[in-house]
Parts: C-alpha cells; sequence; structure tokens
C-alpha cells in the first residue's frame, strides 16, 4: 500500500504564507535546505536545483525548509552541519543545498555529496550515478562547472529579480560588494566585453553538445536521466528564470546546437 502523502512546507518567516514545494509524509522523510525566492518560481537556484532534481528522480519524500541569503548560513549551522566552504578569512560557511535524513540522521552538503548519499542510501531508486558511468560524471561535472563560473558574471546582476524581499536583495548587493569590491550594477558587462561572454556561452554548450553526441539516447548517458544532465538542466533553468522567457537573450540560448538545450530542460520537468 502506498503511504498517504500530505502537503506541506516550511518557511523561517512565520509571517510568510506557506509555499507548497513537495509532498511529505508523516512517516521520516528527508528535510531539503533550499535558497529562497519569490514564491512564483519554487527551487530557482541552480545548486539546490540539482537536489531537488535528484529527490524527485526518486520520489523520495521530503519538506523544504527556504532560506533567504542571509539566514543561510546561521540556520544550516545551528542545525547541526558542518560547513562546507571557508571564508577568505578563514571562518567556516555553511551553505545549500543541505539535507537531513530523519531515518539515518545523516546531515549532507552540497548537491554532488547530497546525490552520491542518496544513491548509496536508497538503492532501490532511479540512479543520479548509473552504475559505470561514475568517472565519467564526475570528469563531466569538473568541466562545466569550471566554464560555468566564467560566464556566471553574465547572470548575477539579474539575481535581485529573483528574491522576494527587500532586505535579502540589500543583503546580496552588500555581499556582492564585499567578494568584487564595486556595486552590482558596475559588475554588468558591456561592449567587447558582454560579446566575449557570450561567446563563451556558446563555445561551452558546443563543448557539452560533444559530450551528448555521443551518448546513445537523449540525456547524457542514455535514455535516463542522471546527475550530469541535471547539473545542466539546474542551470538552464535559473538561467530562463534570471533573463526571462521572452527575452532575447534566453531565445539564444534556447537555440543554441538546434534546441538541444530547451529541449533538455522540457524533458527534466517531470523532476521539477
Amino acid at each position: 500500500m502506498f503511504p498517504i502523502f500530505y502537503k506541506l512546507a516550511i518557511h523561517t518567516d512565520p509571517g510568510s504564507p506557506a509555499c507548497l514545494l513537495r509532498y511529505t509524509t508523516l512517516h521520516d522523510m528527508i528535510t531539503f535546505y533550499d535558497l529562497a525566492g519569490r514564491k512564483s518560481l519554487g527551487c530557482w537556484s541552480h545548486n539546490p536545483r540539482k537536489a531537488c532534481y535528484v529527490l524527485n528522480y526518486k520520489k523520495l519524500p521530503y519538506q523544504s525548509v527556504q532560506l533567504d541569503y542571509e539566514t543561510v548560513d546561521s540556520t544550516i549551522r545551528e542545525a547541526g552541519f558542518p560547513p562546507s566552504l571557508h571564508n577568505p578569512d578563514g571562518t567556516p560557511k555553511h551553505t545549500v543545498p543541505s539535507i537531513f535524513d530523519d531515518s539515518t540522521g545523516e546531515r549532507i552538503t552540497d548537491s554532488y555529496l547530497i546525490a552520491e548519499y542518496l544513491d548509496k542510501q536508497y538503492p532501490d531508486t532511479p540512479k543520479a550515478f548509473p552504475p559505470g558511468t561514475e568517472a565519467l560524471q564526475a570528469a563531466f561535472y569538473q568541466h562545466f562547472n569550471d566554464r560555468l563560473l566564467e560566464i556566471m558574471i553574465l547572470f548575477l546582476p539579474h539575481i535581485p529579480g529573483a528574491l522576494e524581499k527587500q532586505s535579502t536583495r540589500d543583503h546580496f548587493y552588500r555581499n556582492m560588494i564585499t567578494i568584487f569590491g564595486k556595486p552590482l550594477e558596475e559588475m554588468k558587462p558591456k561592449g567587447e566585453e558582454l560579446e566575449n561572454l557570450w561567446k563563451k556561452v556558446f563555445a561551452l554548450f558546443d563543448s557539452l553538445e560533444g559530450w551528448y553526441a555521443k551518448s546513445s539516447g537523449g540525456f547524457l548517458v542514455g535514455d535516463k536521466p542522471s546527475f550530469g544532465d541535471f547539473t545542466v538542466g539546474a542551470s538552464l533553468r535559473m538561467v530562463k528564470i534570471l533573463l526571462g522567457e521572452e527575452s532575447e537573450d534566453w531565445k539564444k540560448v534556447a537555440g543554441a546546437n538546434g534546441g538541444r538545450w530547451e529541449r533538455l530542460l522540457n524533458d527534466l520537468e517531470v523532476y521539477a
């Protein structure tokens, strides 16, 4: 008999209306810590979205806790998670996505580690890393992330538009000044810099096309999605949100490589 599912959402702001992110049960479940945005967007940020795809692909029951940028570090730390990074001054930093698994007491941060844990802990669910593809997946993940970092400046100035609260937007603006030494408005690429960044975007897509063209199916390693697909799809989904579905920039992305990336995003929608 299938368990009875209930709709549940948790928000760190008691005054905020509950926003449904996924079905959960009254039994042991996974708590998924996500980055809050405008309520209509759901799981919008690319790193949490990778973990969200995996949870949905495996059909594991979970509840989502939405954290504003300014509350992520303190909330994850107080929930008992070890730091996942360190700030330039050496102080520990706590991030999302993070999950707490009631059934094991395990606390995991980082989408890749979360996917590895869920594959091991729930072996009867579809694999994020199909057996025999682990090395390929690791190489693909490194390749994609290294090149994504080179073009993220294109999308950073759009992030405030995805945030619900003015206080969160203010925090993000201040954080960007701390990291980059100048206001977000001055970081927007223009002219030749902008042109070169878009060249890097399409060079990234062309490199990914080389991987996908060798697959026997529509996904990275065949006819079923895996973590590599979720990685690409999560970034595509965020870029679509940040640029706007009707924008000319998104249309350029959607049409790249014969529309492959829009098709991939659409194929992954069932797990969104």
